[in-house]
């Protein structure tokens, strides 16, 4: 987990933002209405909202669950030496986001749901950053195991908690950090397809985690950068020692680059690469993660991605973009050769919500090996 987990509740609120009726009264607008340019902005909406928890409504399009909604309350926390800086230079955009506190709750179209509270914060001048949080969920989803073409429907429900914390290095870009997740589940495989009157496989399991990384982050924004590069190297022990019930390792490197390549023009690129050793349950497996591809299609011992990003400025709000990229699904007993490439590509927008904090948000549609799908972004894509 990492900031991107409050990024669904966000972006359905600033996709709600830009729908905005043309009958709503003056002084609610005025609320909305950024002073500079006179456009619609949430600036002082997300960073003034001190009295109490934000409704947001959630919007659901992840193809491996269905569609679906739900709600979240979120409360952003603004430091007093951030709110002065705002109130002094209103025209500036904060490299430090505020902290947020959120409740979560969401279901979707194939019965799958999701209900939790988080923390996101960044302390002492983004000298420490945190997430933290516990979730419940079920989720009814199909496992493709290594052959990739032949779906088994199964279900897993369990709680989740997560504790993340990062420390930056003597005042650079670079961070050292530690982790530790235990997702406490019960998974059952609905059999019938190939076995008709046969009960479901039931596998009641604990799969917890102590995590190590370092991280370098030289990015403009955290929510959307537009310049800089974050880089990362991660190693998680799983094993009895820490509560879980399996003994096995995962790692994860990872590059994200952004640049302006002219002053309307923007290219990211990133690359991904995760493993995981015997041992690990098969949800815990990495998956092809890029848009255009349902979670836990492409799955296997090994994955890794390529993607790039090309943007182009129509005006200071509004954004177009288009992308691609490309993956491998590599088991430990193939060879990377053996494994196919799977690609990716699609188009998006996006729109300047919240110039105060940098906060761009829109739509993305991409097309996979097998489908088309949707996503409202908050930020990034990554």
């Amino acid at each position: 987990m990492n900031n991107r987990s409050i990024k669904p509740a966000l972006t359905a609120a600033a996709i709600s933002l830009m729908m905005l009726p043309s009958l709503a009264s003056a002084s609610f607008m005025d609320a909305f209405t950024d002073p500079k340019d006179g456009r619609i902005d949430a600036s002082q909406w997300i960073l003034d909202n001190s009295a109490g928890f934000m409704p947001i409504p959630l919007i659901i399009t992840e193809p491996a669950v269905g569609t679906g909604g739900g709600a979240a309350l979120l409360f952003f926390h603004e430091t007093d030496e951030q709110k002065a800086k705002r109130e002094l230079y209103p025209d500036e955009v904060t490299n430090i986001p505020p902290s947020v506190t959120g409740v979560v709750g969401a279901a979707t179209s194939n019965g799958s749901k999701l209900a939790g509270v988080f923390h996101s914060g960044n302390w002492q001048d983004d000298n420490i950053r945190y997430l933290g949080g516990i979730f419940g969920a079920e989720f009814n989803l199909k496992y493709y195991g290594e052959a990739s073409d032949q779906a088994n429907n199964f279900n897993i429900k369990g709680l989740y908690f997560f504790q993340d914390i990062d420390f930056r290095i003597a005042g650079s870009n670079f961070f050292l950090g530690a982790d530790y997740v235990n997702m406490n589940s019960e998974a059952s495989f609905d059999m019938s397809s190939m076995l008709p009157g046969v009960d479901p496989l039931a596998l009641d399991s604990n799969d917890a985690h102590v995590g190590l990384k370092v991280t370098y982050d030289s990015r403009d924004n955290q929510f959307s950068a537009r310049t800089g590069t974050k880089a990362g190297l991660k190693a998680n022990m799983h094993g009895k020692g820490v509560g879980g019930d399996f003994d096995y390792q995962d790692y994860h490197a990872f590059v994200e680059t952004y640049h302006r390549v002219a002053p309307k023009w923007g290219v990211a690129m990133r690359l991904d690469a995760k493993s995981t050793t015997e041992g690990a349950p098969f949800y815990a497996k990495p998956f092809i993660d890029m848009r255009g591809m349902a979670a836990m299609r492409y799955q296997a011992d090994n994955t890794a991605l390529a993607e790039v990003e090309v943007s182009y400025d129509i005006d200071d709000r509004w954004t177009i973009l288009g992308f691609a990229g490309t993956g491998k699904a590599v088991n430990n007993d193939q060879s990377f050769n053996q494994a196919e490439w799977q690609n990716a590509q699609g188009a998006g927008f996006r729109y300047l919500l919240a110039r105060q904090l940098g906060l761009r948000t829109g739509i993305d549609i991409a097309k996979g090996p097998e489908e088309w799908t949707m996503y409202l972004q908050f930020g990034g894509a990554w």
